[in-house]
């Protein structure tokens, strides 16, 4: 009888507790933290080319770093689409092998967008396949590979000089500086031996008399070699080897009376010429070595020329070669197109690839789309160059061709 009495009396005290509790000030409520924004995914770019041997990782460098410089100036600048760029960069050693296996690390496991670089006919002619299949844009930065231009692969767009441009260049040269018999050393590359045909054939249309040989680019002894071609009696010894080898021709065709002497010029169309390496491996044996450059400072293609050299040159330590023209230009030409495509998919990239104007550090871009040795070839300017004294630096050198650029005629070495 207790319990029944009083219960009635708890419950009523029990829901005046609760309607007194629930008037009652609030206490702190523990609020979850707010989270900061998440960062935009970054944009990925691959980039590839030799920073080991048998490729020439000074060629390498310079394309990575002319990247970076300017994937830092848009990051600067809000990056792309909202996003940052955000730069892989993979050695392929110059080699297919290593091509192969480093574009299918940055289009499979990095997820890039496109790739830009290469400094080898050889590996880009392998890592063009890659591309092809897994539908990415590759940017060619310095191969000169015609077959890079006539496989006719939408995916693939190239900043440098084809071969066919390169040799007809070289061919004018020739006839033009007054040689009558040269000699060409070509090494065992898509770019070497594609070379030879090409240039053989343009001085054949000019009547030139010339022999050839193709060596092997890793050797060291291009002595049996270049004793050939000293039989021949050439007047203008044409090397287009790459690497170290490069360096040691020239050293090893001065010291047996070869080239660059009264009797023989030398000229070297690879970008390893300007390189300081040039006069650590070959030393006093340069001087007077011709070679080919689309870059001097008496040559300002458009103002963002000198900027980009001065800016290179204060940010690197060294001045760029074309090279580093060119590799800045490849990022130039992705951003226009990502900026008029509105999107990294890669269809609507290569249709606005093939769109775009861009100006560059040498000229206005543009892509042509007719099928051969220019498709997706952009316009390329040329300057042939010569070393008058040693160590020279590129700056420093005269104009020696074409004859409407041109500061000073062609020097030959005293007797």
């Amino acid at each position: 009888m207790k319990i029944r009495r009083w219960f009635p009396v708890l419950v009523t005290l029990a829901l005046v507790l609760g309607i007194v509790a629930g008037c009652a000030p609030a206490g702190p409520v523990p609020t979850k933290p707010a989270e900061a924004p998440a960062a935009k995914e970054p944009i990925k770019i691959g980039g590839i080319g030799p920073l080991s041997p048998p490729g020439t990782p000074a060629l390498g460098t310079e394309m990575m770093n002319a990247f970076k410089l300017r994937i830092d100036e848009i990051n600067a600048a809000g990056g792309l689409l909202g996003r940052p760029l955000e730069l892989v960069f993979e050695d392929s050693a110059g080699t297919p092998e290593k091509g192969t296996a480093a574009m299918e690390k940055l289009i499979n496991k990095d997820k890039v967008i496109a790739v830009v670089g290469e400094g080898h006919s050889s590996a880009l002619l392998a890592e063009m396949e890659v591309a092809h299949r897994s539908h990415v844009i590759l940017i060619d930065v310095e191969a000169w590979s015609d077959k890079i231009r006539t496989r006719g692969y939408r995916e693939v767009f190239a900043i440098p000089a084809s071969n066919t441009l390169f040799n007809a260049k070289i061919a004018e040269f020739i006839q033009a500086s007054g040689f009558k018999r040269p000699f060409l050393l070509a090494e065992d590359t898509d770019f070497g031996v594609e070379g030879i045909q090409l240039l053989g054939k343009a001085l054949e249309n000019l009547g030139i008399t010339y022999e050839s040989l193709v060596v092997d680019r890793t050797t060291k002894d291009f002595v049996p070699f270049l004793l050939q071609a000293q039989e021949f009696n050439p007047d203008i010894l044409v090397v287009n080897v790459t690497g170290v080898g490069a360096y040691l021709i020239i050293k090893q065709a001065k010291e047996l009376g070869l080239a660059p002497t009264a009797n023989c010029a030398l000229f070297s169309g690879v970008a390893d010429m300007g390189y300081p390496e040039l006069w650590e491996t070959a030393g006093s044996a340069a001087q007077y070595v011709v070679w080919e450059t689309a870059i001097h400072p008496k040559a300002q293609y458009t103002d963002l020329t000198q900027p980009f050299i001065d800016k290179y040159t204060k940010t690197y330590g060294r001045p760029p070669t074309y090279s580093g023209l060119q590799a800045y230009d490849a990022i130039l030409v992705l951003e226009e197109a990502i900026k008029l495509a509105g999107s990294t998919d890669t269809d609507k990239l290569i249709e606005a690839l093939e769109k775009v104007k861009v100006k560059g550090t040498r000229g206005i871009m543009s892509f042509p789309t007719e099928p051969g040795v220019y498709y997706h070839q952009a316009d390329v300017p040329l300057l042939f160059l010569q070393y008058t004294e040693v160590g020279q630096t590129p700056d420093k050198c005269e104009i020696v061709f074409p004859v409407n650029l041109k500061t000073a005629d062609l020097q030959k070495p005293p007797k």
